[in-house]
Formats: structure tokens, C-alpha cells, sequence
């Protein structure tokens, strides 16, 4: 690590909810930094648990550590909280039942004053409850990310050879970004704020570097919101690329066309999935309100191909049609 860069302070957002069996292991990983200049911001969501006790207790342990106690509101609430709380000159994030790799940060903070980046962010592994495994390669690639490959990357709408897979463009947990870049700028409470929140912050930024390494890793849990099964919030999912386009400037047709692709295949999957389960009717008013929102720009939008508007409003106004193919789809997964 070069030493003029050692007293730059990294603030790590951790918000916690109910994540009493995973808590310790996550603030362990972050006190094992290699890189310790950090302010780390526990924020209790309301954890009706040990959840809050064992955070005051590391308090006591690390004066690094702070504590935010608060009545449960959610996840974008618990980080906004921490972002008030945050004094450092960059801001990360890590979810209460995850972990992270020794030398992150200083990986991530050194790309990231290699160049005029807005964020460096290294990649995310999905691991199960006794994987503990901290093995990276001896050698790894950088990458840099423009805005459109950024943007596009979001919506799902590059190859990743070109780009970066959605969920690794997506979650904010992989990412060291700039604490100017996220001034103002604040979560809002939808079904995939983290998709929402980089969608604002892409639009600010010039360009990111990418580590092509898994430093954080990414628990797998059945309790965890990314598991849940479909319920309201899975619903909010698609009012959430609506979010998205409300905060793409009117004149940049290329991204807009990009997430109103996004924006009809997530209506149309969230409808699919809650067919059978009791949030049928909220997901079918929630796709035929986003319809009508969008379908005229939808049409008008010359970025997006025939062929797609074609297929998206066949399943759209044949849900029989999209079953058949979504049946199709998981038979060819099984077979690999």
C-alpha cells in the first residue's frame, strides 16, 4: 500500500437486521482489513435478536466501531443513516450477514487512485454458511468501465465479455466509491434500491475500474431478502426500473431505451412468478400501470429492436406464451 494514501479514511456502512449467527464473522472480516483506517458504522435496524448487543459489544473492543440504534425501517433507511454518520473521503458497504476478504480495501482504494475513477470494485462470490475459504489468484486483470458500459451493464443489456454481469453491476456492496460522487444522493425504499441507487450514481460518473477478483463474499441464506419468496417487495422489483427511467434525462434515448427493455421483461417475470400465489392481483394492477406508463416510449424507442418490442408484448398480452417459454428455458438448464 503506498504510504500517502494510509490516512485516507474509509467509511464501511454495515446495515443489521436479525443477522445474529452471521454478525460476528462479518465484523471480524472487516477488523482483519489489512488497510485500518476505518470509521465502521453499524446501523441495528430494530434487530429483535442479539443483533444489537453484539454490535455495542464491539464497540468496546475496536474504537473504530460505531453504533447507530434505530427502530427497524428497512435496509435503505439503515444505510441512509450511516451515510449521515459517515466522515470519510470514501464510503463502502457490506451487508450484516456477509464477509469480507482481508486486503479489499486495500485493493479497492489503490485501483482507485491509480486513475480519475469514480468507484473501483472487485467482484462477489456467492458462498454458503461454512465456506470460509480466503484464496484469491497470485494474478488478476484490471478493467476499465465507461459510463454506457456501466449504465448498460445495470440493465442487463451488454455481453459480458463487453461489460459486466447485472448483479455485479447492480449491488453496492462490491464497490468503493468516491465520497463527492455520492453527495445528496441517498437510497430509496423500492424493491431493488441497490439497482436504483447506481443508476444515479452511474449517470455522475466519467468511468470505474474493475478488479476481476472475489473479495466479497456473499453469503447465501434461506431468511435473506434475495431469497424470500415472492411478496410485495418482489412486486416493487419492477417499480423500480420505473424509478430508474424517471432519473434518465428525457434526451439520452440509449439508456432510456435500455432500461424500458428492462423495465417490460420485469413486469412480465413478476407477473409470471406471482401467477399462483396470493399477491396475483397486486402483480397484475402493478405490470398494467407500468404498461400504460411506458408503452407509448416503449414503442417510440428506436434503440430497441423490433424483434424485442415483438416477443416482450406477445408475453405481455399472452401470458400462456411466456410460461410456455419460461418452461422451455429451465428444461434446457437441467440438461447442462
Amino acid at each position: 500500500m503506498k504510504k500517502d494514501i494510509e490516512t485516507d479514511l474509509i467509511s464501511v456502512i454495515v446495515p443489521i437486521f436479525n443477522v445474529e449467527a452471521y454478525l460476528r464473522p462479518c465484523i471480524e472480516s472487516i477488523l482483519a482489513s489489512t488497510y485500518t483506517t476505518l470509521q465502521i458504522i453499524l446501523v441495528n435496524d430494530g434487530s429483535t435478536d442479539h443483533s444489537g448487543e453484539i454490535c455495542d459489544e464491539y464497540t468496546r473492543k475496536d474504537t473504530r466501531i460505531e453504533v447507530i440504534h434505530q427502530k427497524n425501517a428497512g435496509l435503505s433507511p439503515a444505510r441512509n443513516s450511516g451515510m449521515k454518520a459517515a466522515k470519510g473521503k470514501y464510503i463502502s458497504f457490506i451487508d450484516g450477514d456477509d464477509y469480507i476478504h482481508p486486503q479489499m480495501y486495500e485493493v479497492l482504494l489503490e485501483a482507485l487512485q491509480e486513475g480519475n475513477y469514480s468507484f473501483s470494485m472487485i467482484l462477489g462470490k456467492q458462498v454458503y454458511d461454512n465456506d470460509k475459504s480466503y484464496s484469491i489468484p497470485s494474478a488478476y486483470t484490471k478493467s476499465i468501465l465507461t459510463q454506457e458500459i456501466m449504465i448498460k451493464s445495470l440493465f442487463n443489456h451488454i455481453h459480458p465479455q463487453q461489460g459486466i454481469k447485472e448483479v455485479q453491476a447492480q449491488v453496492v456492496w462490491n464497490k468503493l466509491y468516491k465520497r463527492e460522487l455520492l453527495d445528496n444522493e441517498f437510497f430509496q425504499e423500492t424493491g431493488t434500491e441497490d439497482t436504483e441507487f447506481n443508476c444515479r450514481i452511474y449517470q455522475k460518473s466519467c468511468q470505474a475500474v474493475i478488479i476481476d477478483i472475489p473479495m466479497y463474499y456473499w453469503v447465501q441464506r434461506p431468511t435473506s431478502i434475495t431469497h424470500q419468496k415472492v411478496n410485495p417487495r418482489y412486486i416493487d422489483r419492477a417499480d423500480s426500473y420505473y424509478l430508474c427511467l424517471q432519473n434518465i434525462p428525457k434526451e439520452n434515448t440509449v439508456y432510456r431505451g435500455c432500461c424500458l427493455e428492462k423495465l417490460f421483461k420485469m413486469i412480465i417475470n413478476v407477473r409470471y412468478h406471482a401467477s399462483n400465489t396470493p399477491y396475483r392481483h397486486l402483480a397484475h394492477l402493478t405490470a398494467k400501470r407500468l404498461k400504460k406508463q411506458t408503452a407509448n416510449e416503449f414503442l417510440k424507442n428506436r434503440h430497441i429492436p423490433f424483434h424485442i418490442k415483438l416477443s416482450l408484448l406477445s408475453f405481455y398480452y399472452i401470458p400462456p406464451l411466456y410460461s410456455g417459454f419460461m418452461k422451455l428455458c429451465e428444461t434446457k438448464a437441467r440438461k447442462k
